[in-house]
């Protein structure tokens, strides 16, 4: 077995489900120590104060200075009656890696480490190496990637190019290379009425017909039709709640969320003006509270991302496309610090029972890795 695959399993046996990543980090840095890295487990608190390790490692010093970017925690693995094989048992059958996170994304992390110690070990060179690990990309605790980056800038340092390791690929290896993402704001609105009996309609102003003809208008006029490297912005409703319990009594409010992930023709404000301009023509009495979750941005295609995605096509025999699909990640952080881009693994299992990714896949990501860093340090 080789070794990334080995590095990839024993995280996978980690159950490190978001904040709760301490043994799983601790495991990263005494084998990081072991190729030359600095570490550091830093503990950042949230407003809940619930404390989360993230990790910070680095080699080298001066210039160029590249970055790879990961988080260690992963979702919960549901039903495990329901898995092949148990998820964090890592089992290899058929030439595939079964298990929680193998695919999104502690198989990416393995593969940056494995190629970074691989790279040290051959030769020397000039500029620095560094990897930032969070501890609740899953469910955000802390931030901790975000805080991470504001601590080194603090600190000094400066980053030319990063590489986030997230799951790619829709399908196959070389499939695309994410170089932006969507933005996404989630909208939580209340429509107010006038609770009454339902017997005494004139008397009565309920809420949630207005609510149901203004999410009918969010749902289907068209905010934008996109770009070259964005699809049109869409509008999903994910829940309407109205807690009435009583067949006869009119509710006095209902309430809906709207999950809108827009193209870089938007902005937060202009999304949610348009949403409030919309309540106007619709009538009736509503509150918007937003969440704001990530602009949309795009980096540039430059001299870096070129070499990566000619690395990439010579290893997977298909030149990756450039994409911005799929939700939110953490390079959205990155990207306010330098250019950034996201390839890594598969990701058509990802989240679900039996999530898994094939030996030749990961061994293959290490190798892109890898030669990214012979050319970059060239």
């Amino acid at each position: 077995m080789s070794e990334v695959v080995e590095i990839c399993r024993k995280l996978v046996q980690f159950a490190s489900y978001s904040g709760k990543v301490d043994g799983v980090l601790n495991f990263v840095a005494e084998l990081l120590q072991q190729s030359g890295f600095t570490t550091e487990i830093c503990r950042f608190t949230g407003k809940n104060g619930q404390s989360v390790a993230n990790l910070y490692a680095s080699y080298g010093c001066g210039e160029p200075h590249l970055l790879f970017v990961g988080h260690i925690d992963v979702v919960a693995s549901g039903d495990e009656k329901l898995w092949k094989y148990p998820p964090f048992a890592a089992e290899i059958h058929d030439g595939t890696v079964y298990g929680r996170g193998v695919a999104d994304m502690k198989g990416g992390v393995a593969c940056f480490i494995q190629a970074c110690c691989d790279f040290i070990a051959s030769q020397n060179f000039n500029g620095k190496i560094s990897i930032m690990l969070s501890g609740d990309e899953e469910e955000p605790i802390v931030e901790g990637t975000k805080q991470l980056l504001n601590e080194m800038h603090k600190r000094g340092e400066k980053f030319d190019f990063a590489i986030v390791g997230e799951p790619s690929n829709p399908q196959n290896m070389g499939d695309e290379i994410k170089i932006g993402r969507r933005g996404d704001l989630v909208l939580h609105i209340t429509s107010y009425g006038q609770q009454g009996h339902t017997a005494y309609a004139d008397k009565n102003s309920n809420p949630i017909y207005n609510l149901i003809n203004l999410l009918h208008v969010l749902q289907n006029e068209v905010l934008d039709n996109g770009n070259e490297y964005f699809a049109p912005s869409v509008v999903q409703v994910t829940t309407i709640d109205v807690g009435n319990a009583a067949t006869n009594v009119v509710p006095e409010k209902a309430q809906a969320v709207v999950d809108i992930r827009f193209s870089s023709e938007q902005t937060f404000q202009s999304i949610e003006e348009w949403a409030r301009q919309k309540a106007q023509k619709v009538g009736g009495k509503f509150e918007f509270n937003a969440e704001y979750v990530g602009e949309a941005f795009l980096c540039p295609i430059n001299e870096n991302v070129r070499k990566l995605q000619n690395i990439a096509a010579k290893y997977a025999g298909n030149m990756p496309k450039f994409s911005t699909g799929g939700g939110t990640s953490d390079a959205r952080f990155v990207k306010n610090f330098c250019p950034v881009v996201e390839y890594g693994l598969t990701n058509g299992s990802i989240h679900k029972v039996n999530e898994c990714e094939k030996v030749s896949n990961i061994e293959m990501l290490c190798d892109v890795y890898k030669e990214f860093l012979q050319q970059f340090f060239a």
